[in-house]
């Protein structure tokens, strides 16, 4: 029977952080190489033990908690782009959610536009929702493909509501997306509109979901009377920038088919939209 590693990159830049564990035998320590690849053709490996305690894992029932990382990365590749990626040595046929990554000083040029559906928008989407399915440890099957999308697109919603999709896009690579439409957690007959927001964890912390729930909101204004949106409790990254831009909490809410607690926030919406065809950030 082939032991299973659970663990996860989860931060990559000056220090390189995340957590290897081994359910079938607790209380080992991990060894762990991490990679890093500057695209000089040379590969710098640092290796480590995944012997860190920390509270989070522990009360999420990983063990005492001793399977967090944290390293160093020397500052010539701090300074610049670089990929990340993790090996376990001794589990060679293993790999930890969230790896390989790219570890991004310096955002840049950041467009910001809605898909189109007449373009390879809907395939690059699908694409896109899929590697972020992978990225988190999970199954693609359910990730909605080409023709799907361009059908939500195409189709109004309870009361006639209009659909939106809006993608960030990087030296033409899709970054991050954010979906609005009539959907749960938006009640028909209220001029709700529901917003979904993902960003790739190689650009999150450069003000880009910010600057997309900006863009959502643009698109919004004049179709709708508020924005709603579902988030974890335990999610305070996100419920931080929400509250930033303004969205009150509304108060507990299930997910209709998990029945998965989430917070309901929402903000008003102003009768016009300010949204232009494209627009190109600098972060």
């Amino acid at each position: 029977m082939t032991a299973c590693v659970e663990g996860f990159l989860e931060e990559v830049g000056p220090r390189v952080t995340g957590w290897a564990w081994l359910p079938a035998d607790p209380a080992r320590r991990l060894r762990l190489s991490l990679l890093l690849d500057a695209g000089s053709g040379s590969v710098l490996r640092l290796d480590t033990l995944a012997d860190r305690h920390r509270g989070d894992l522990q009360s999420a029932g990983k063990g005492d908690g001793r399977c967090g990382f944290a390293v160093a990365v020397p500052a010539a590749f701090a300074a610049h782009e670089h990929d990340v990626d993790v090996r376990l040595p001794d589990f060679p046929g293993m790999r930890l959610s969230g790896a390989p990554r790219r570890a991004i000083p310096v955002l840049g040029p950041v467009t910001l536009r809605a898909v189109h559906p007449a373009q390879d928008d809907a395939e690059r989407l699908s694409g896109f929702l899929a590697g972020m399915v992978r990225l988190q440890g999970g199954s693609a099957a359910a990730v909605p493909d080409a023709g799907t999308i361009r059908s939500w697109l195409a189709t109004p919603g309870w009361d006639g509501a209009e659909r939106g999709w809006l993608v960030a896009e990087r030296n033409g690579r899709l970054v991050g997306h954010c979906r609005i439409g009539p959907d749960w957690p938006a009640a028909p007959g209220t001029g709700g509109l529901a917003l979904g927001i993902e960003l790739h964890p190689d650009v999150r912390s450069h003000g880009l979901g910010h600057a997309l729930m900006r863009a959502a909101e643009g698109w919004a204004a004049g179709r709708g009377t508020r924005l709603e949106l579902a988030v974890l409790p335990h999610n305070a990254r996100a419920l931080a920038l929400y509250r930033k831009l303004g969205y009150a909490d509304l108060g507990p809410v299930a997910h209709p088919a998990t029945g998965e607690i989430h917070r309901h926030m929402a903000r008003p919406l102003p009768p016009r939209g300010t949204l232009r065809e494209s627009v190109t950030l600098v972060l």
